[in-house]
């Protein structure tokens, strides 16, 4: 099992397992990042520790499903636009792009599973489950076994904590990850029920995945409001709805949080002679003052500091 500290939230992200995407944070750091992983013959649990106040943008990797339980701030932590509360899980099908907002420092945990093992669920319950599963992501309330499932992910974990060779023999990991699935599968029925979805809906999420489209296109180059809508036919009060429905934060603050975090990139891997006021430039800060004081709220040390420390690096012997 990965059991792991982190003190800075890029290796964090950088260790996820079954999702690829990018966090961008709300807030100062306020502890540790912690994450552990489980694998269990192909099928994951992850548990993790945020150390702020987040927005992840990514996706599912291919091949494999999530489902997403928050175990802390579900009042604080909204998924495509749905506002979780204590009964809420999410679903993540691969390829599909989600965005999950954390207004205050989380834990959740998440099952890893392979889409094999979810096709053949699939056509064993076809009765009850809802086909879209396959092709989409959803926010729904789960069923009577979640406390269940829960229960048995902190057991899982404590057991390859204090007995990891019994969890992880053959035989006795084989039982663990079915009974994983079983509760997992559970926790979803019936689908056909709970999940909705709406023409509006569909239309949303279309416009902020060709933001985000825009946003990851155009690292180095300063984006406004007006290329948001644009790049979405899109105007300028439908992106502000999109973004705070789904994203949690007004599209302005959500470029100015883009630009921070794509300037601290370009200062920790900053070319020989390049300085805090050339890498602003190529943002379109105008005010440095202020983008200093905005990113030592953010990251805890000055734009100064981590070109320094880019720069140290690149003096130290190899």
């Amino acid at each position: 099992m990965t059991n792991a500290s982190y003190a800075e939230f890029d290796e964090f992200e950088a260790s996820l397992y079954g999702v690829n995407g990018r966090y961008m944070l709300r807030s100062a750091q306020r502890r540790d990042w912690r994450l552990r992983v489980l694998e269990l013959n192909g099928v994951a649990l992850m548990a993790g520790q945020e150390g702020a106040a987040t927005i992840y943008s990514g996706a599912g990797m291919p091949g494999c499903f999530n489902l997403f339980l928050p175990l802390s701030g579900h009042e604080c932590t909204v998924v495509d636009g749905r506002r979780f509360d204590r009964h809420a899980i999410g679903w993540m099908a691969p390829d599909r792009m989600f965005h999950i907002d954390a207004s205050r420092p989380a834990s959740w945990m998440t099952i890893s599973m392979p889409c094999e093992l979810v096709c053949r669920w699939m056509a064993t319950y076809a009765d009850n489950a809802d086909l879209s599963l396959l092709a989409r992501n959803l926010v729904l309330t789960g069923g009577p076994s979640l406390g269940a499932l829960l229960a048995l992910t902190q057991r899982l974990l404590f057991i390859d904590d204090r007995q990891p060779a019994q969890l992880h023999h053959p035989a006795g990991e084989q039982t663990a990850r079915s009974e994983l699935l079983r509760l997992a599968f559970n926790t979803l029925l019936p689908l056909a029920a709970r999940s909705t979805d709406t023409a509006r809906h569909q239309n949303h999420r279309r416009i902020l995945s060709q933001a985000m489209d825009l946003l990851a296109a155009a690292r180095h180059t300063p984006i406004l409001l007006e290329d948001l809508c644009a790049a979405t036919s899109a105007s300028e009060r439908t992106i502000r709805n999109v973004f705070n429905r789904y994203v949690g934060i007004s599209p302005h603050r959500y470029l100015v949080l883009h630009r921070l975090h794509h300037a601290r990139q370009a200062l920790k891997h900053a070319k020989a002679g390049e300085t805090v006021t050339s890498i602003c430039m190529r943002f379109g800060v105008w005010d440095i003052g202020r983008f200093a004081m905005q990113y030592r709220r953010l990251f805890g040390v000055l734009p100064s500091q981590t070109l320094r420390a880019s720069h140290l690096g690149m003096q130290a012997p190899h």
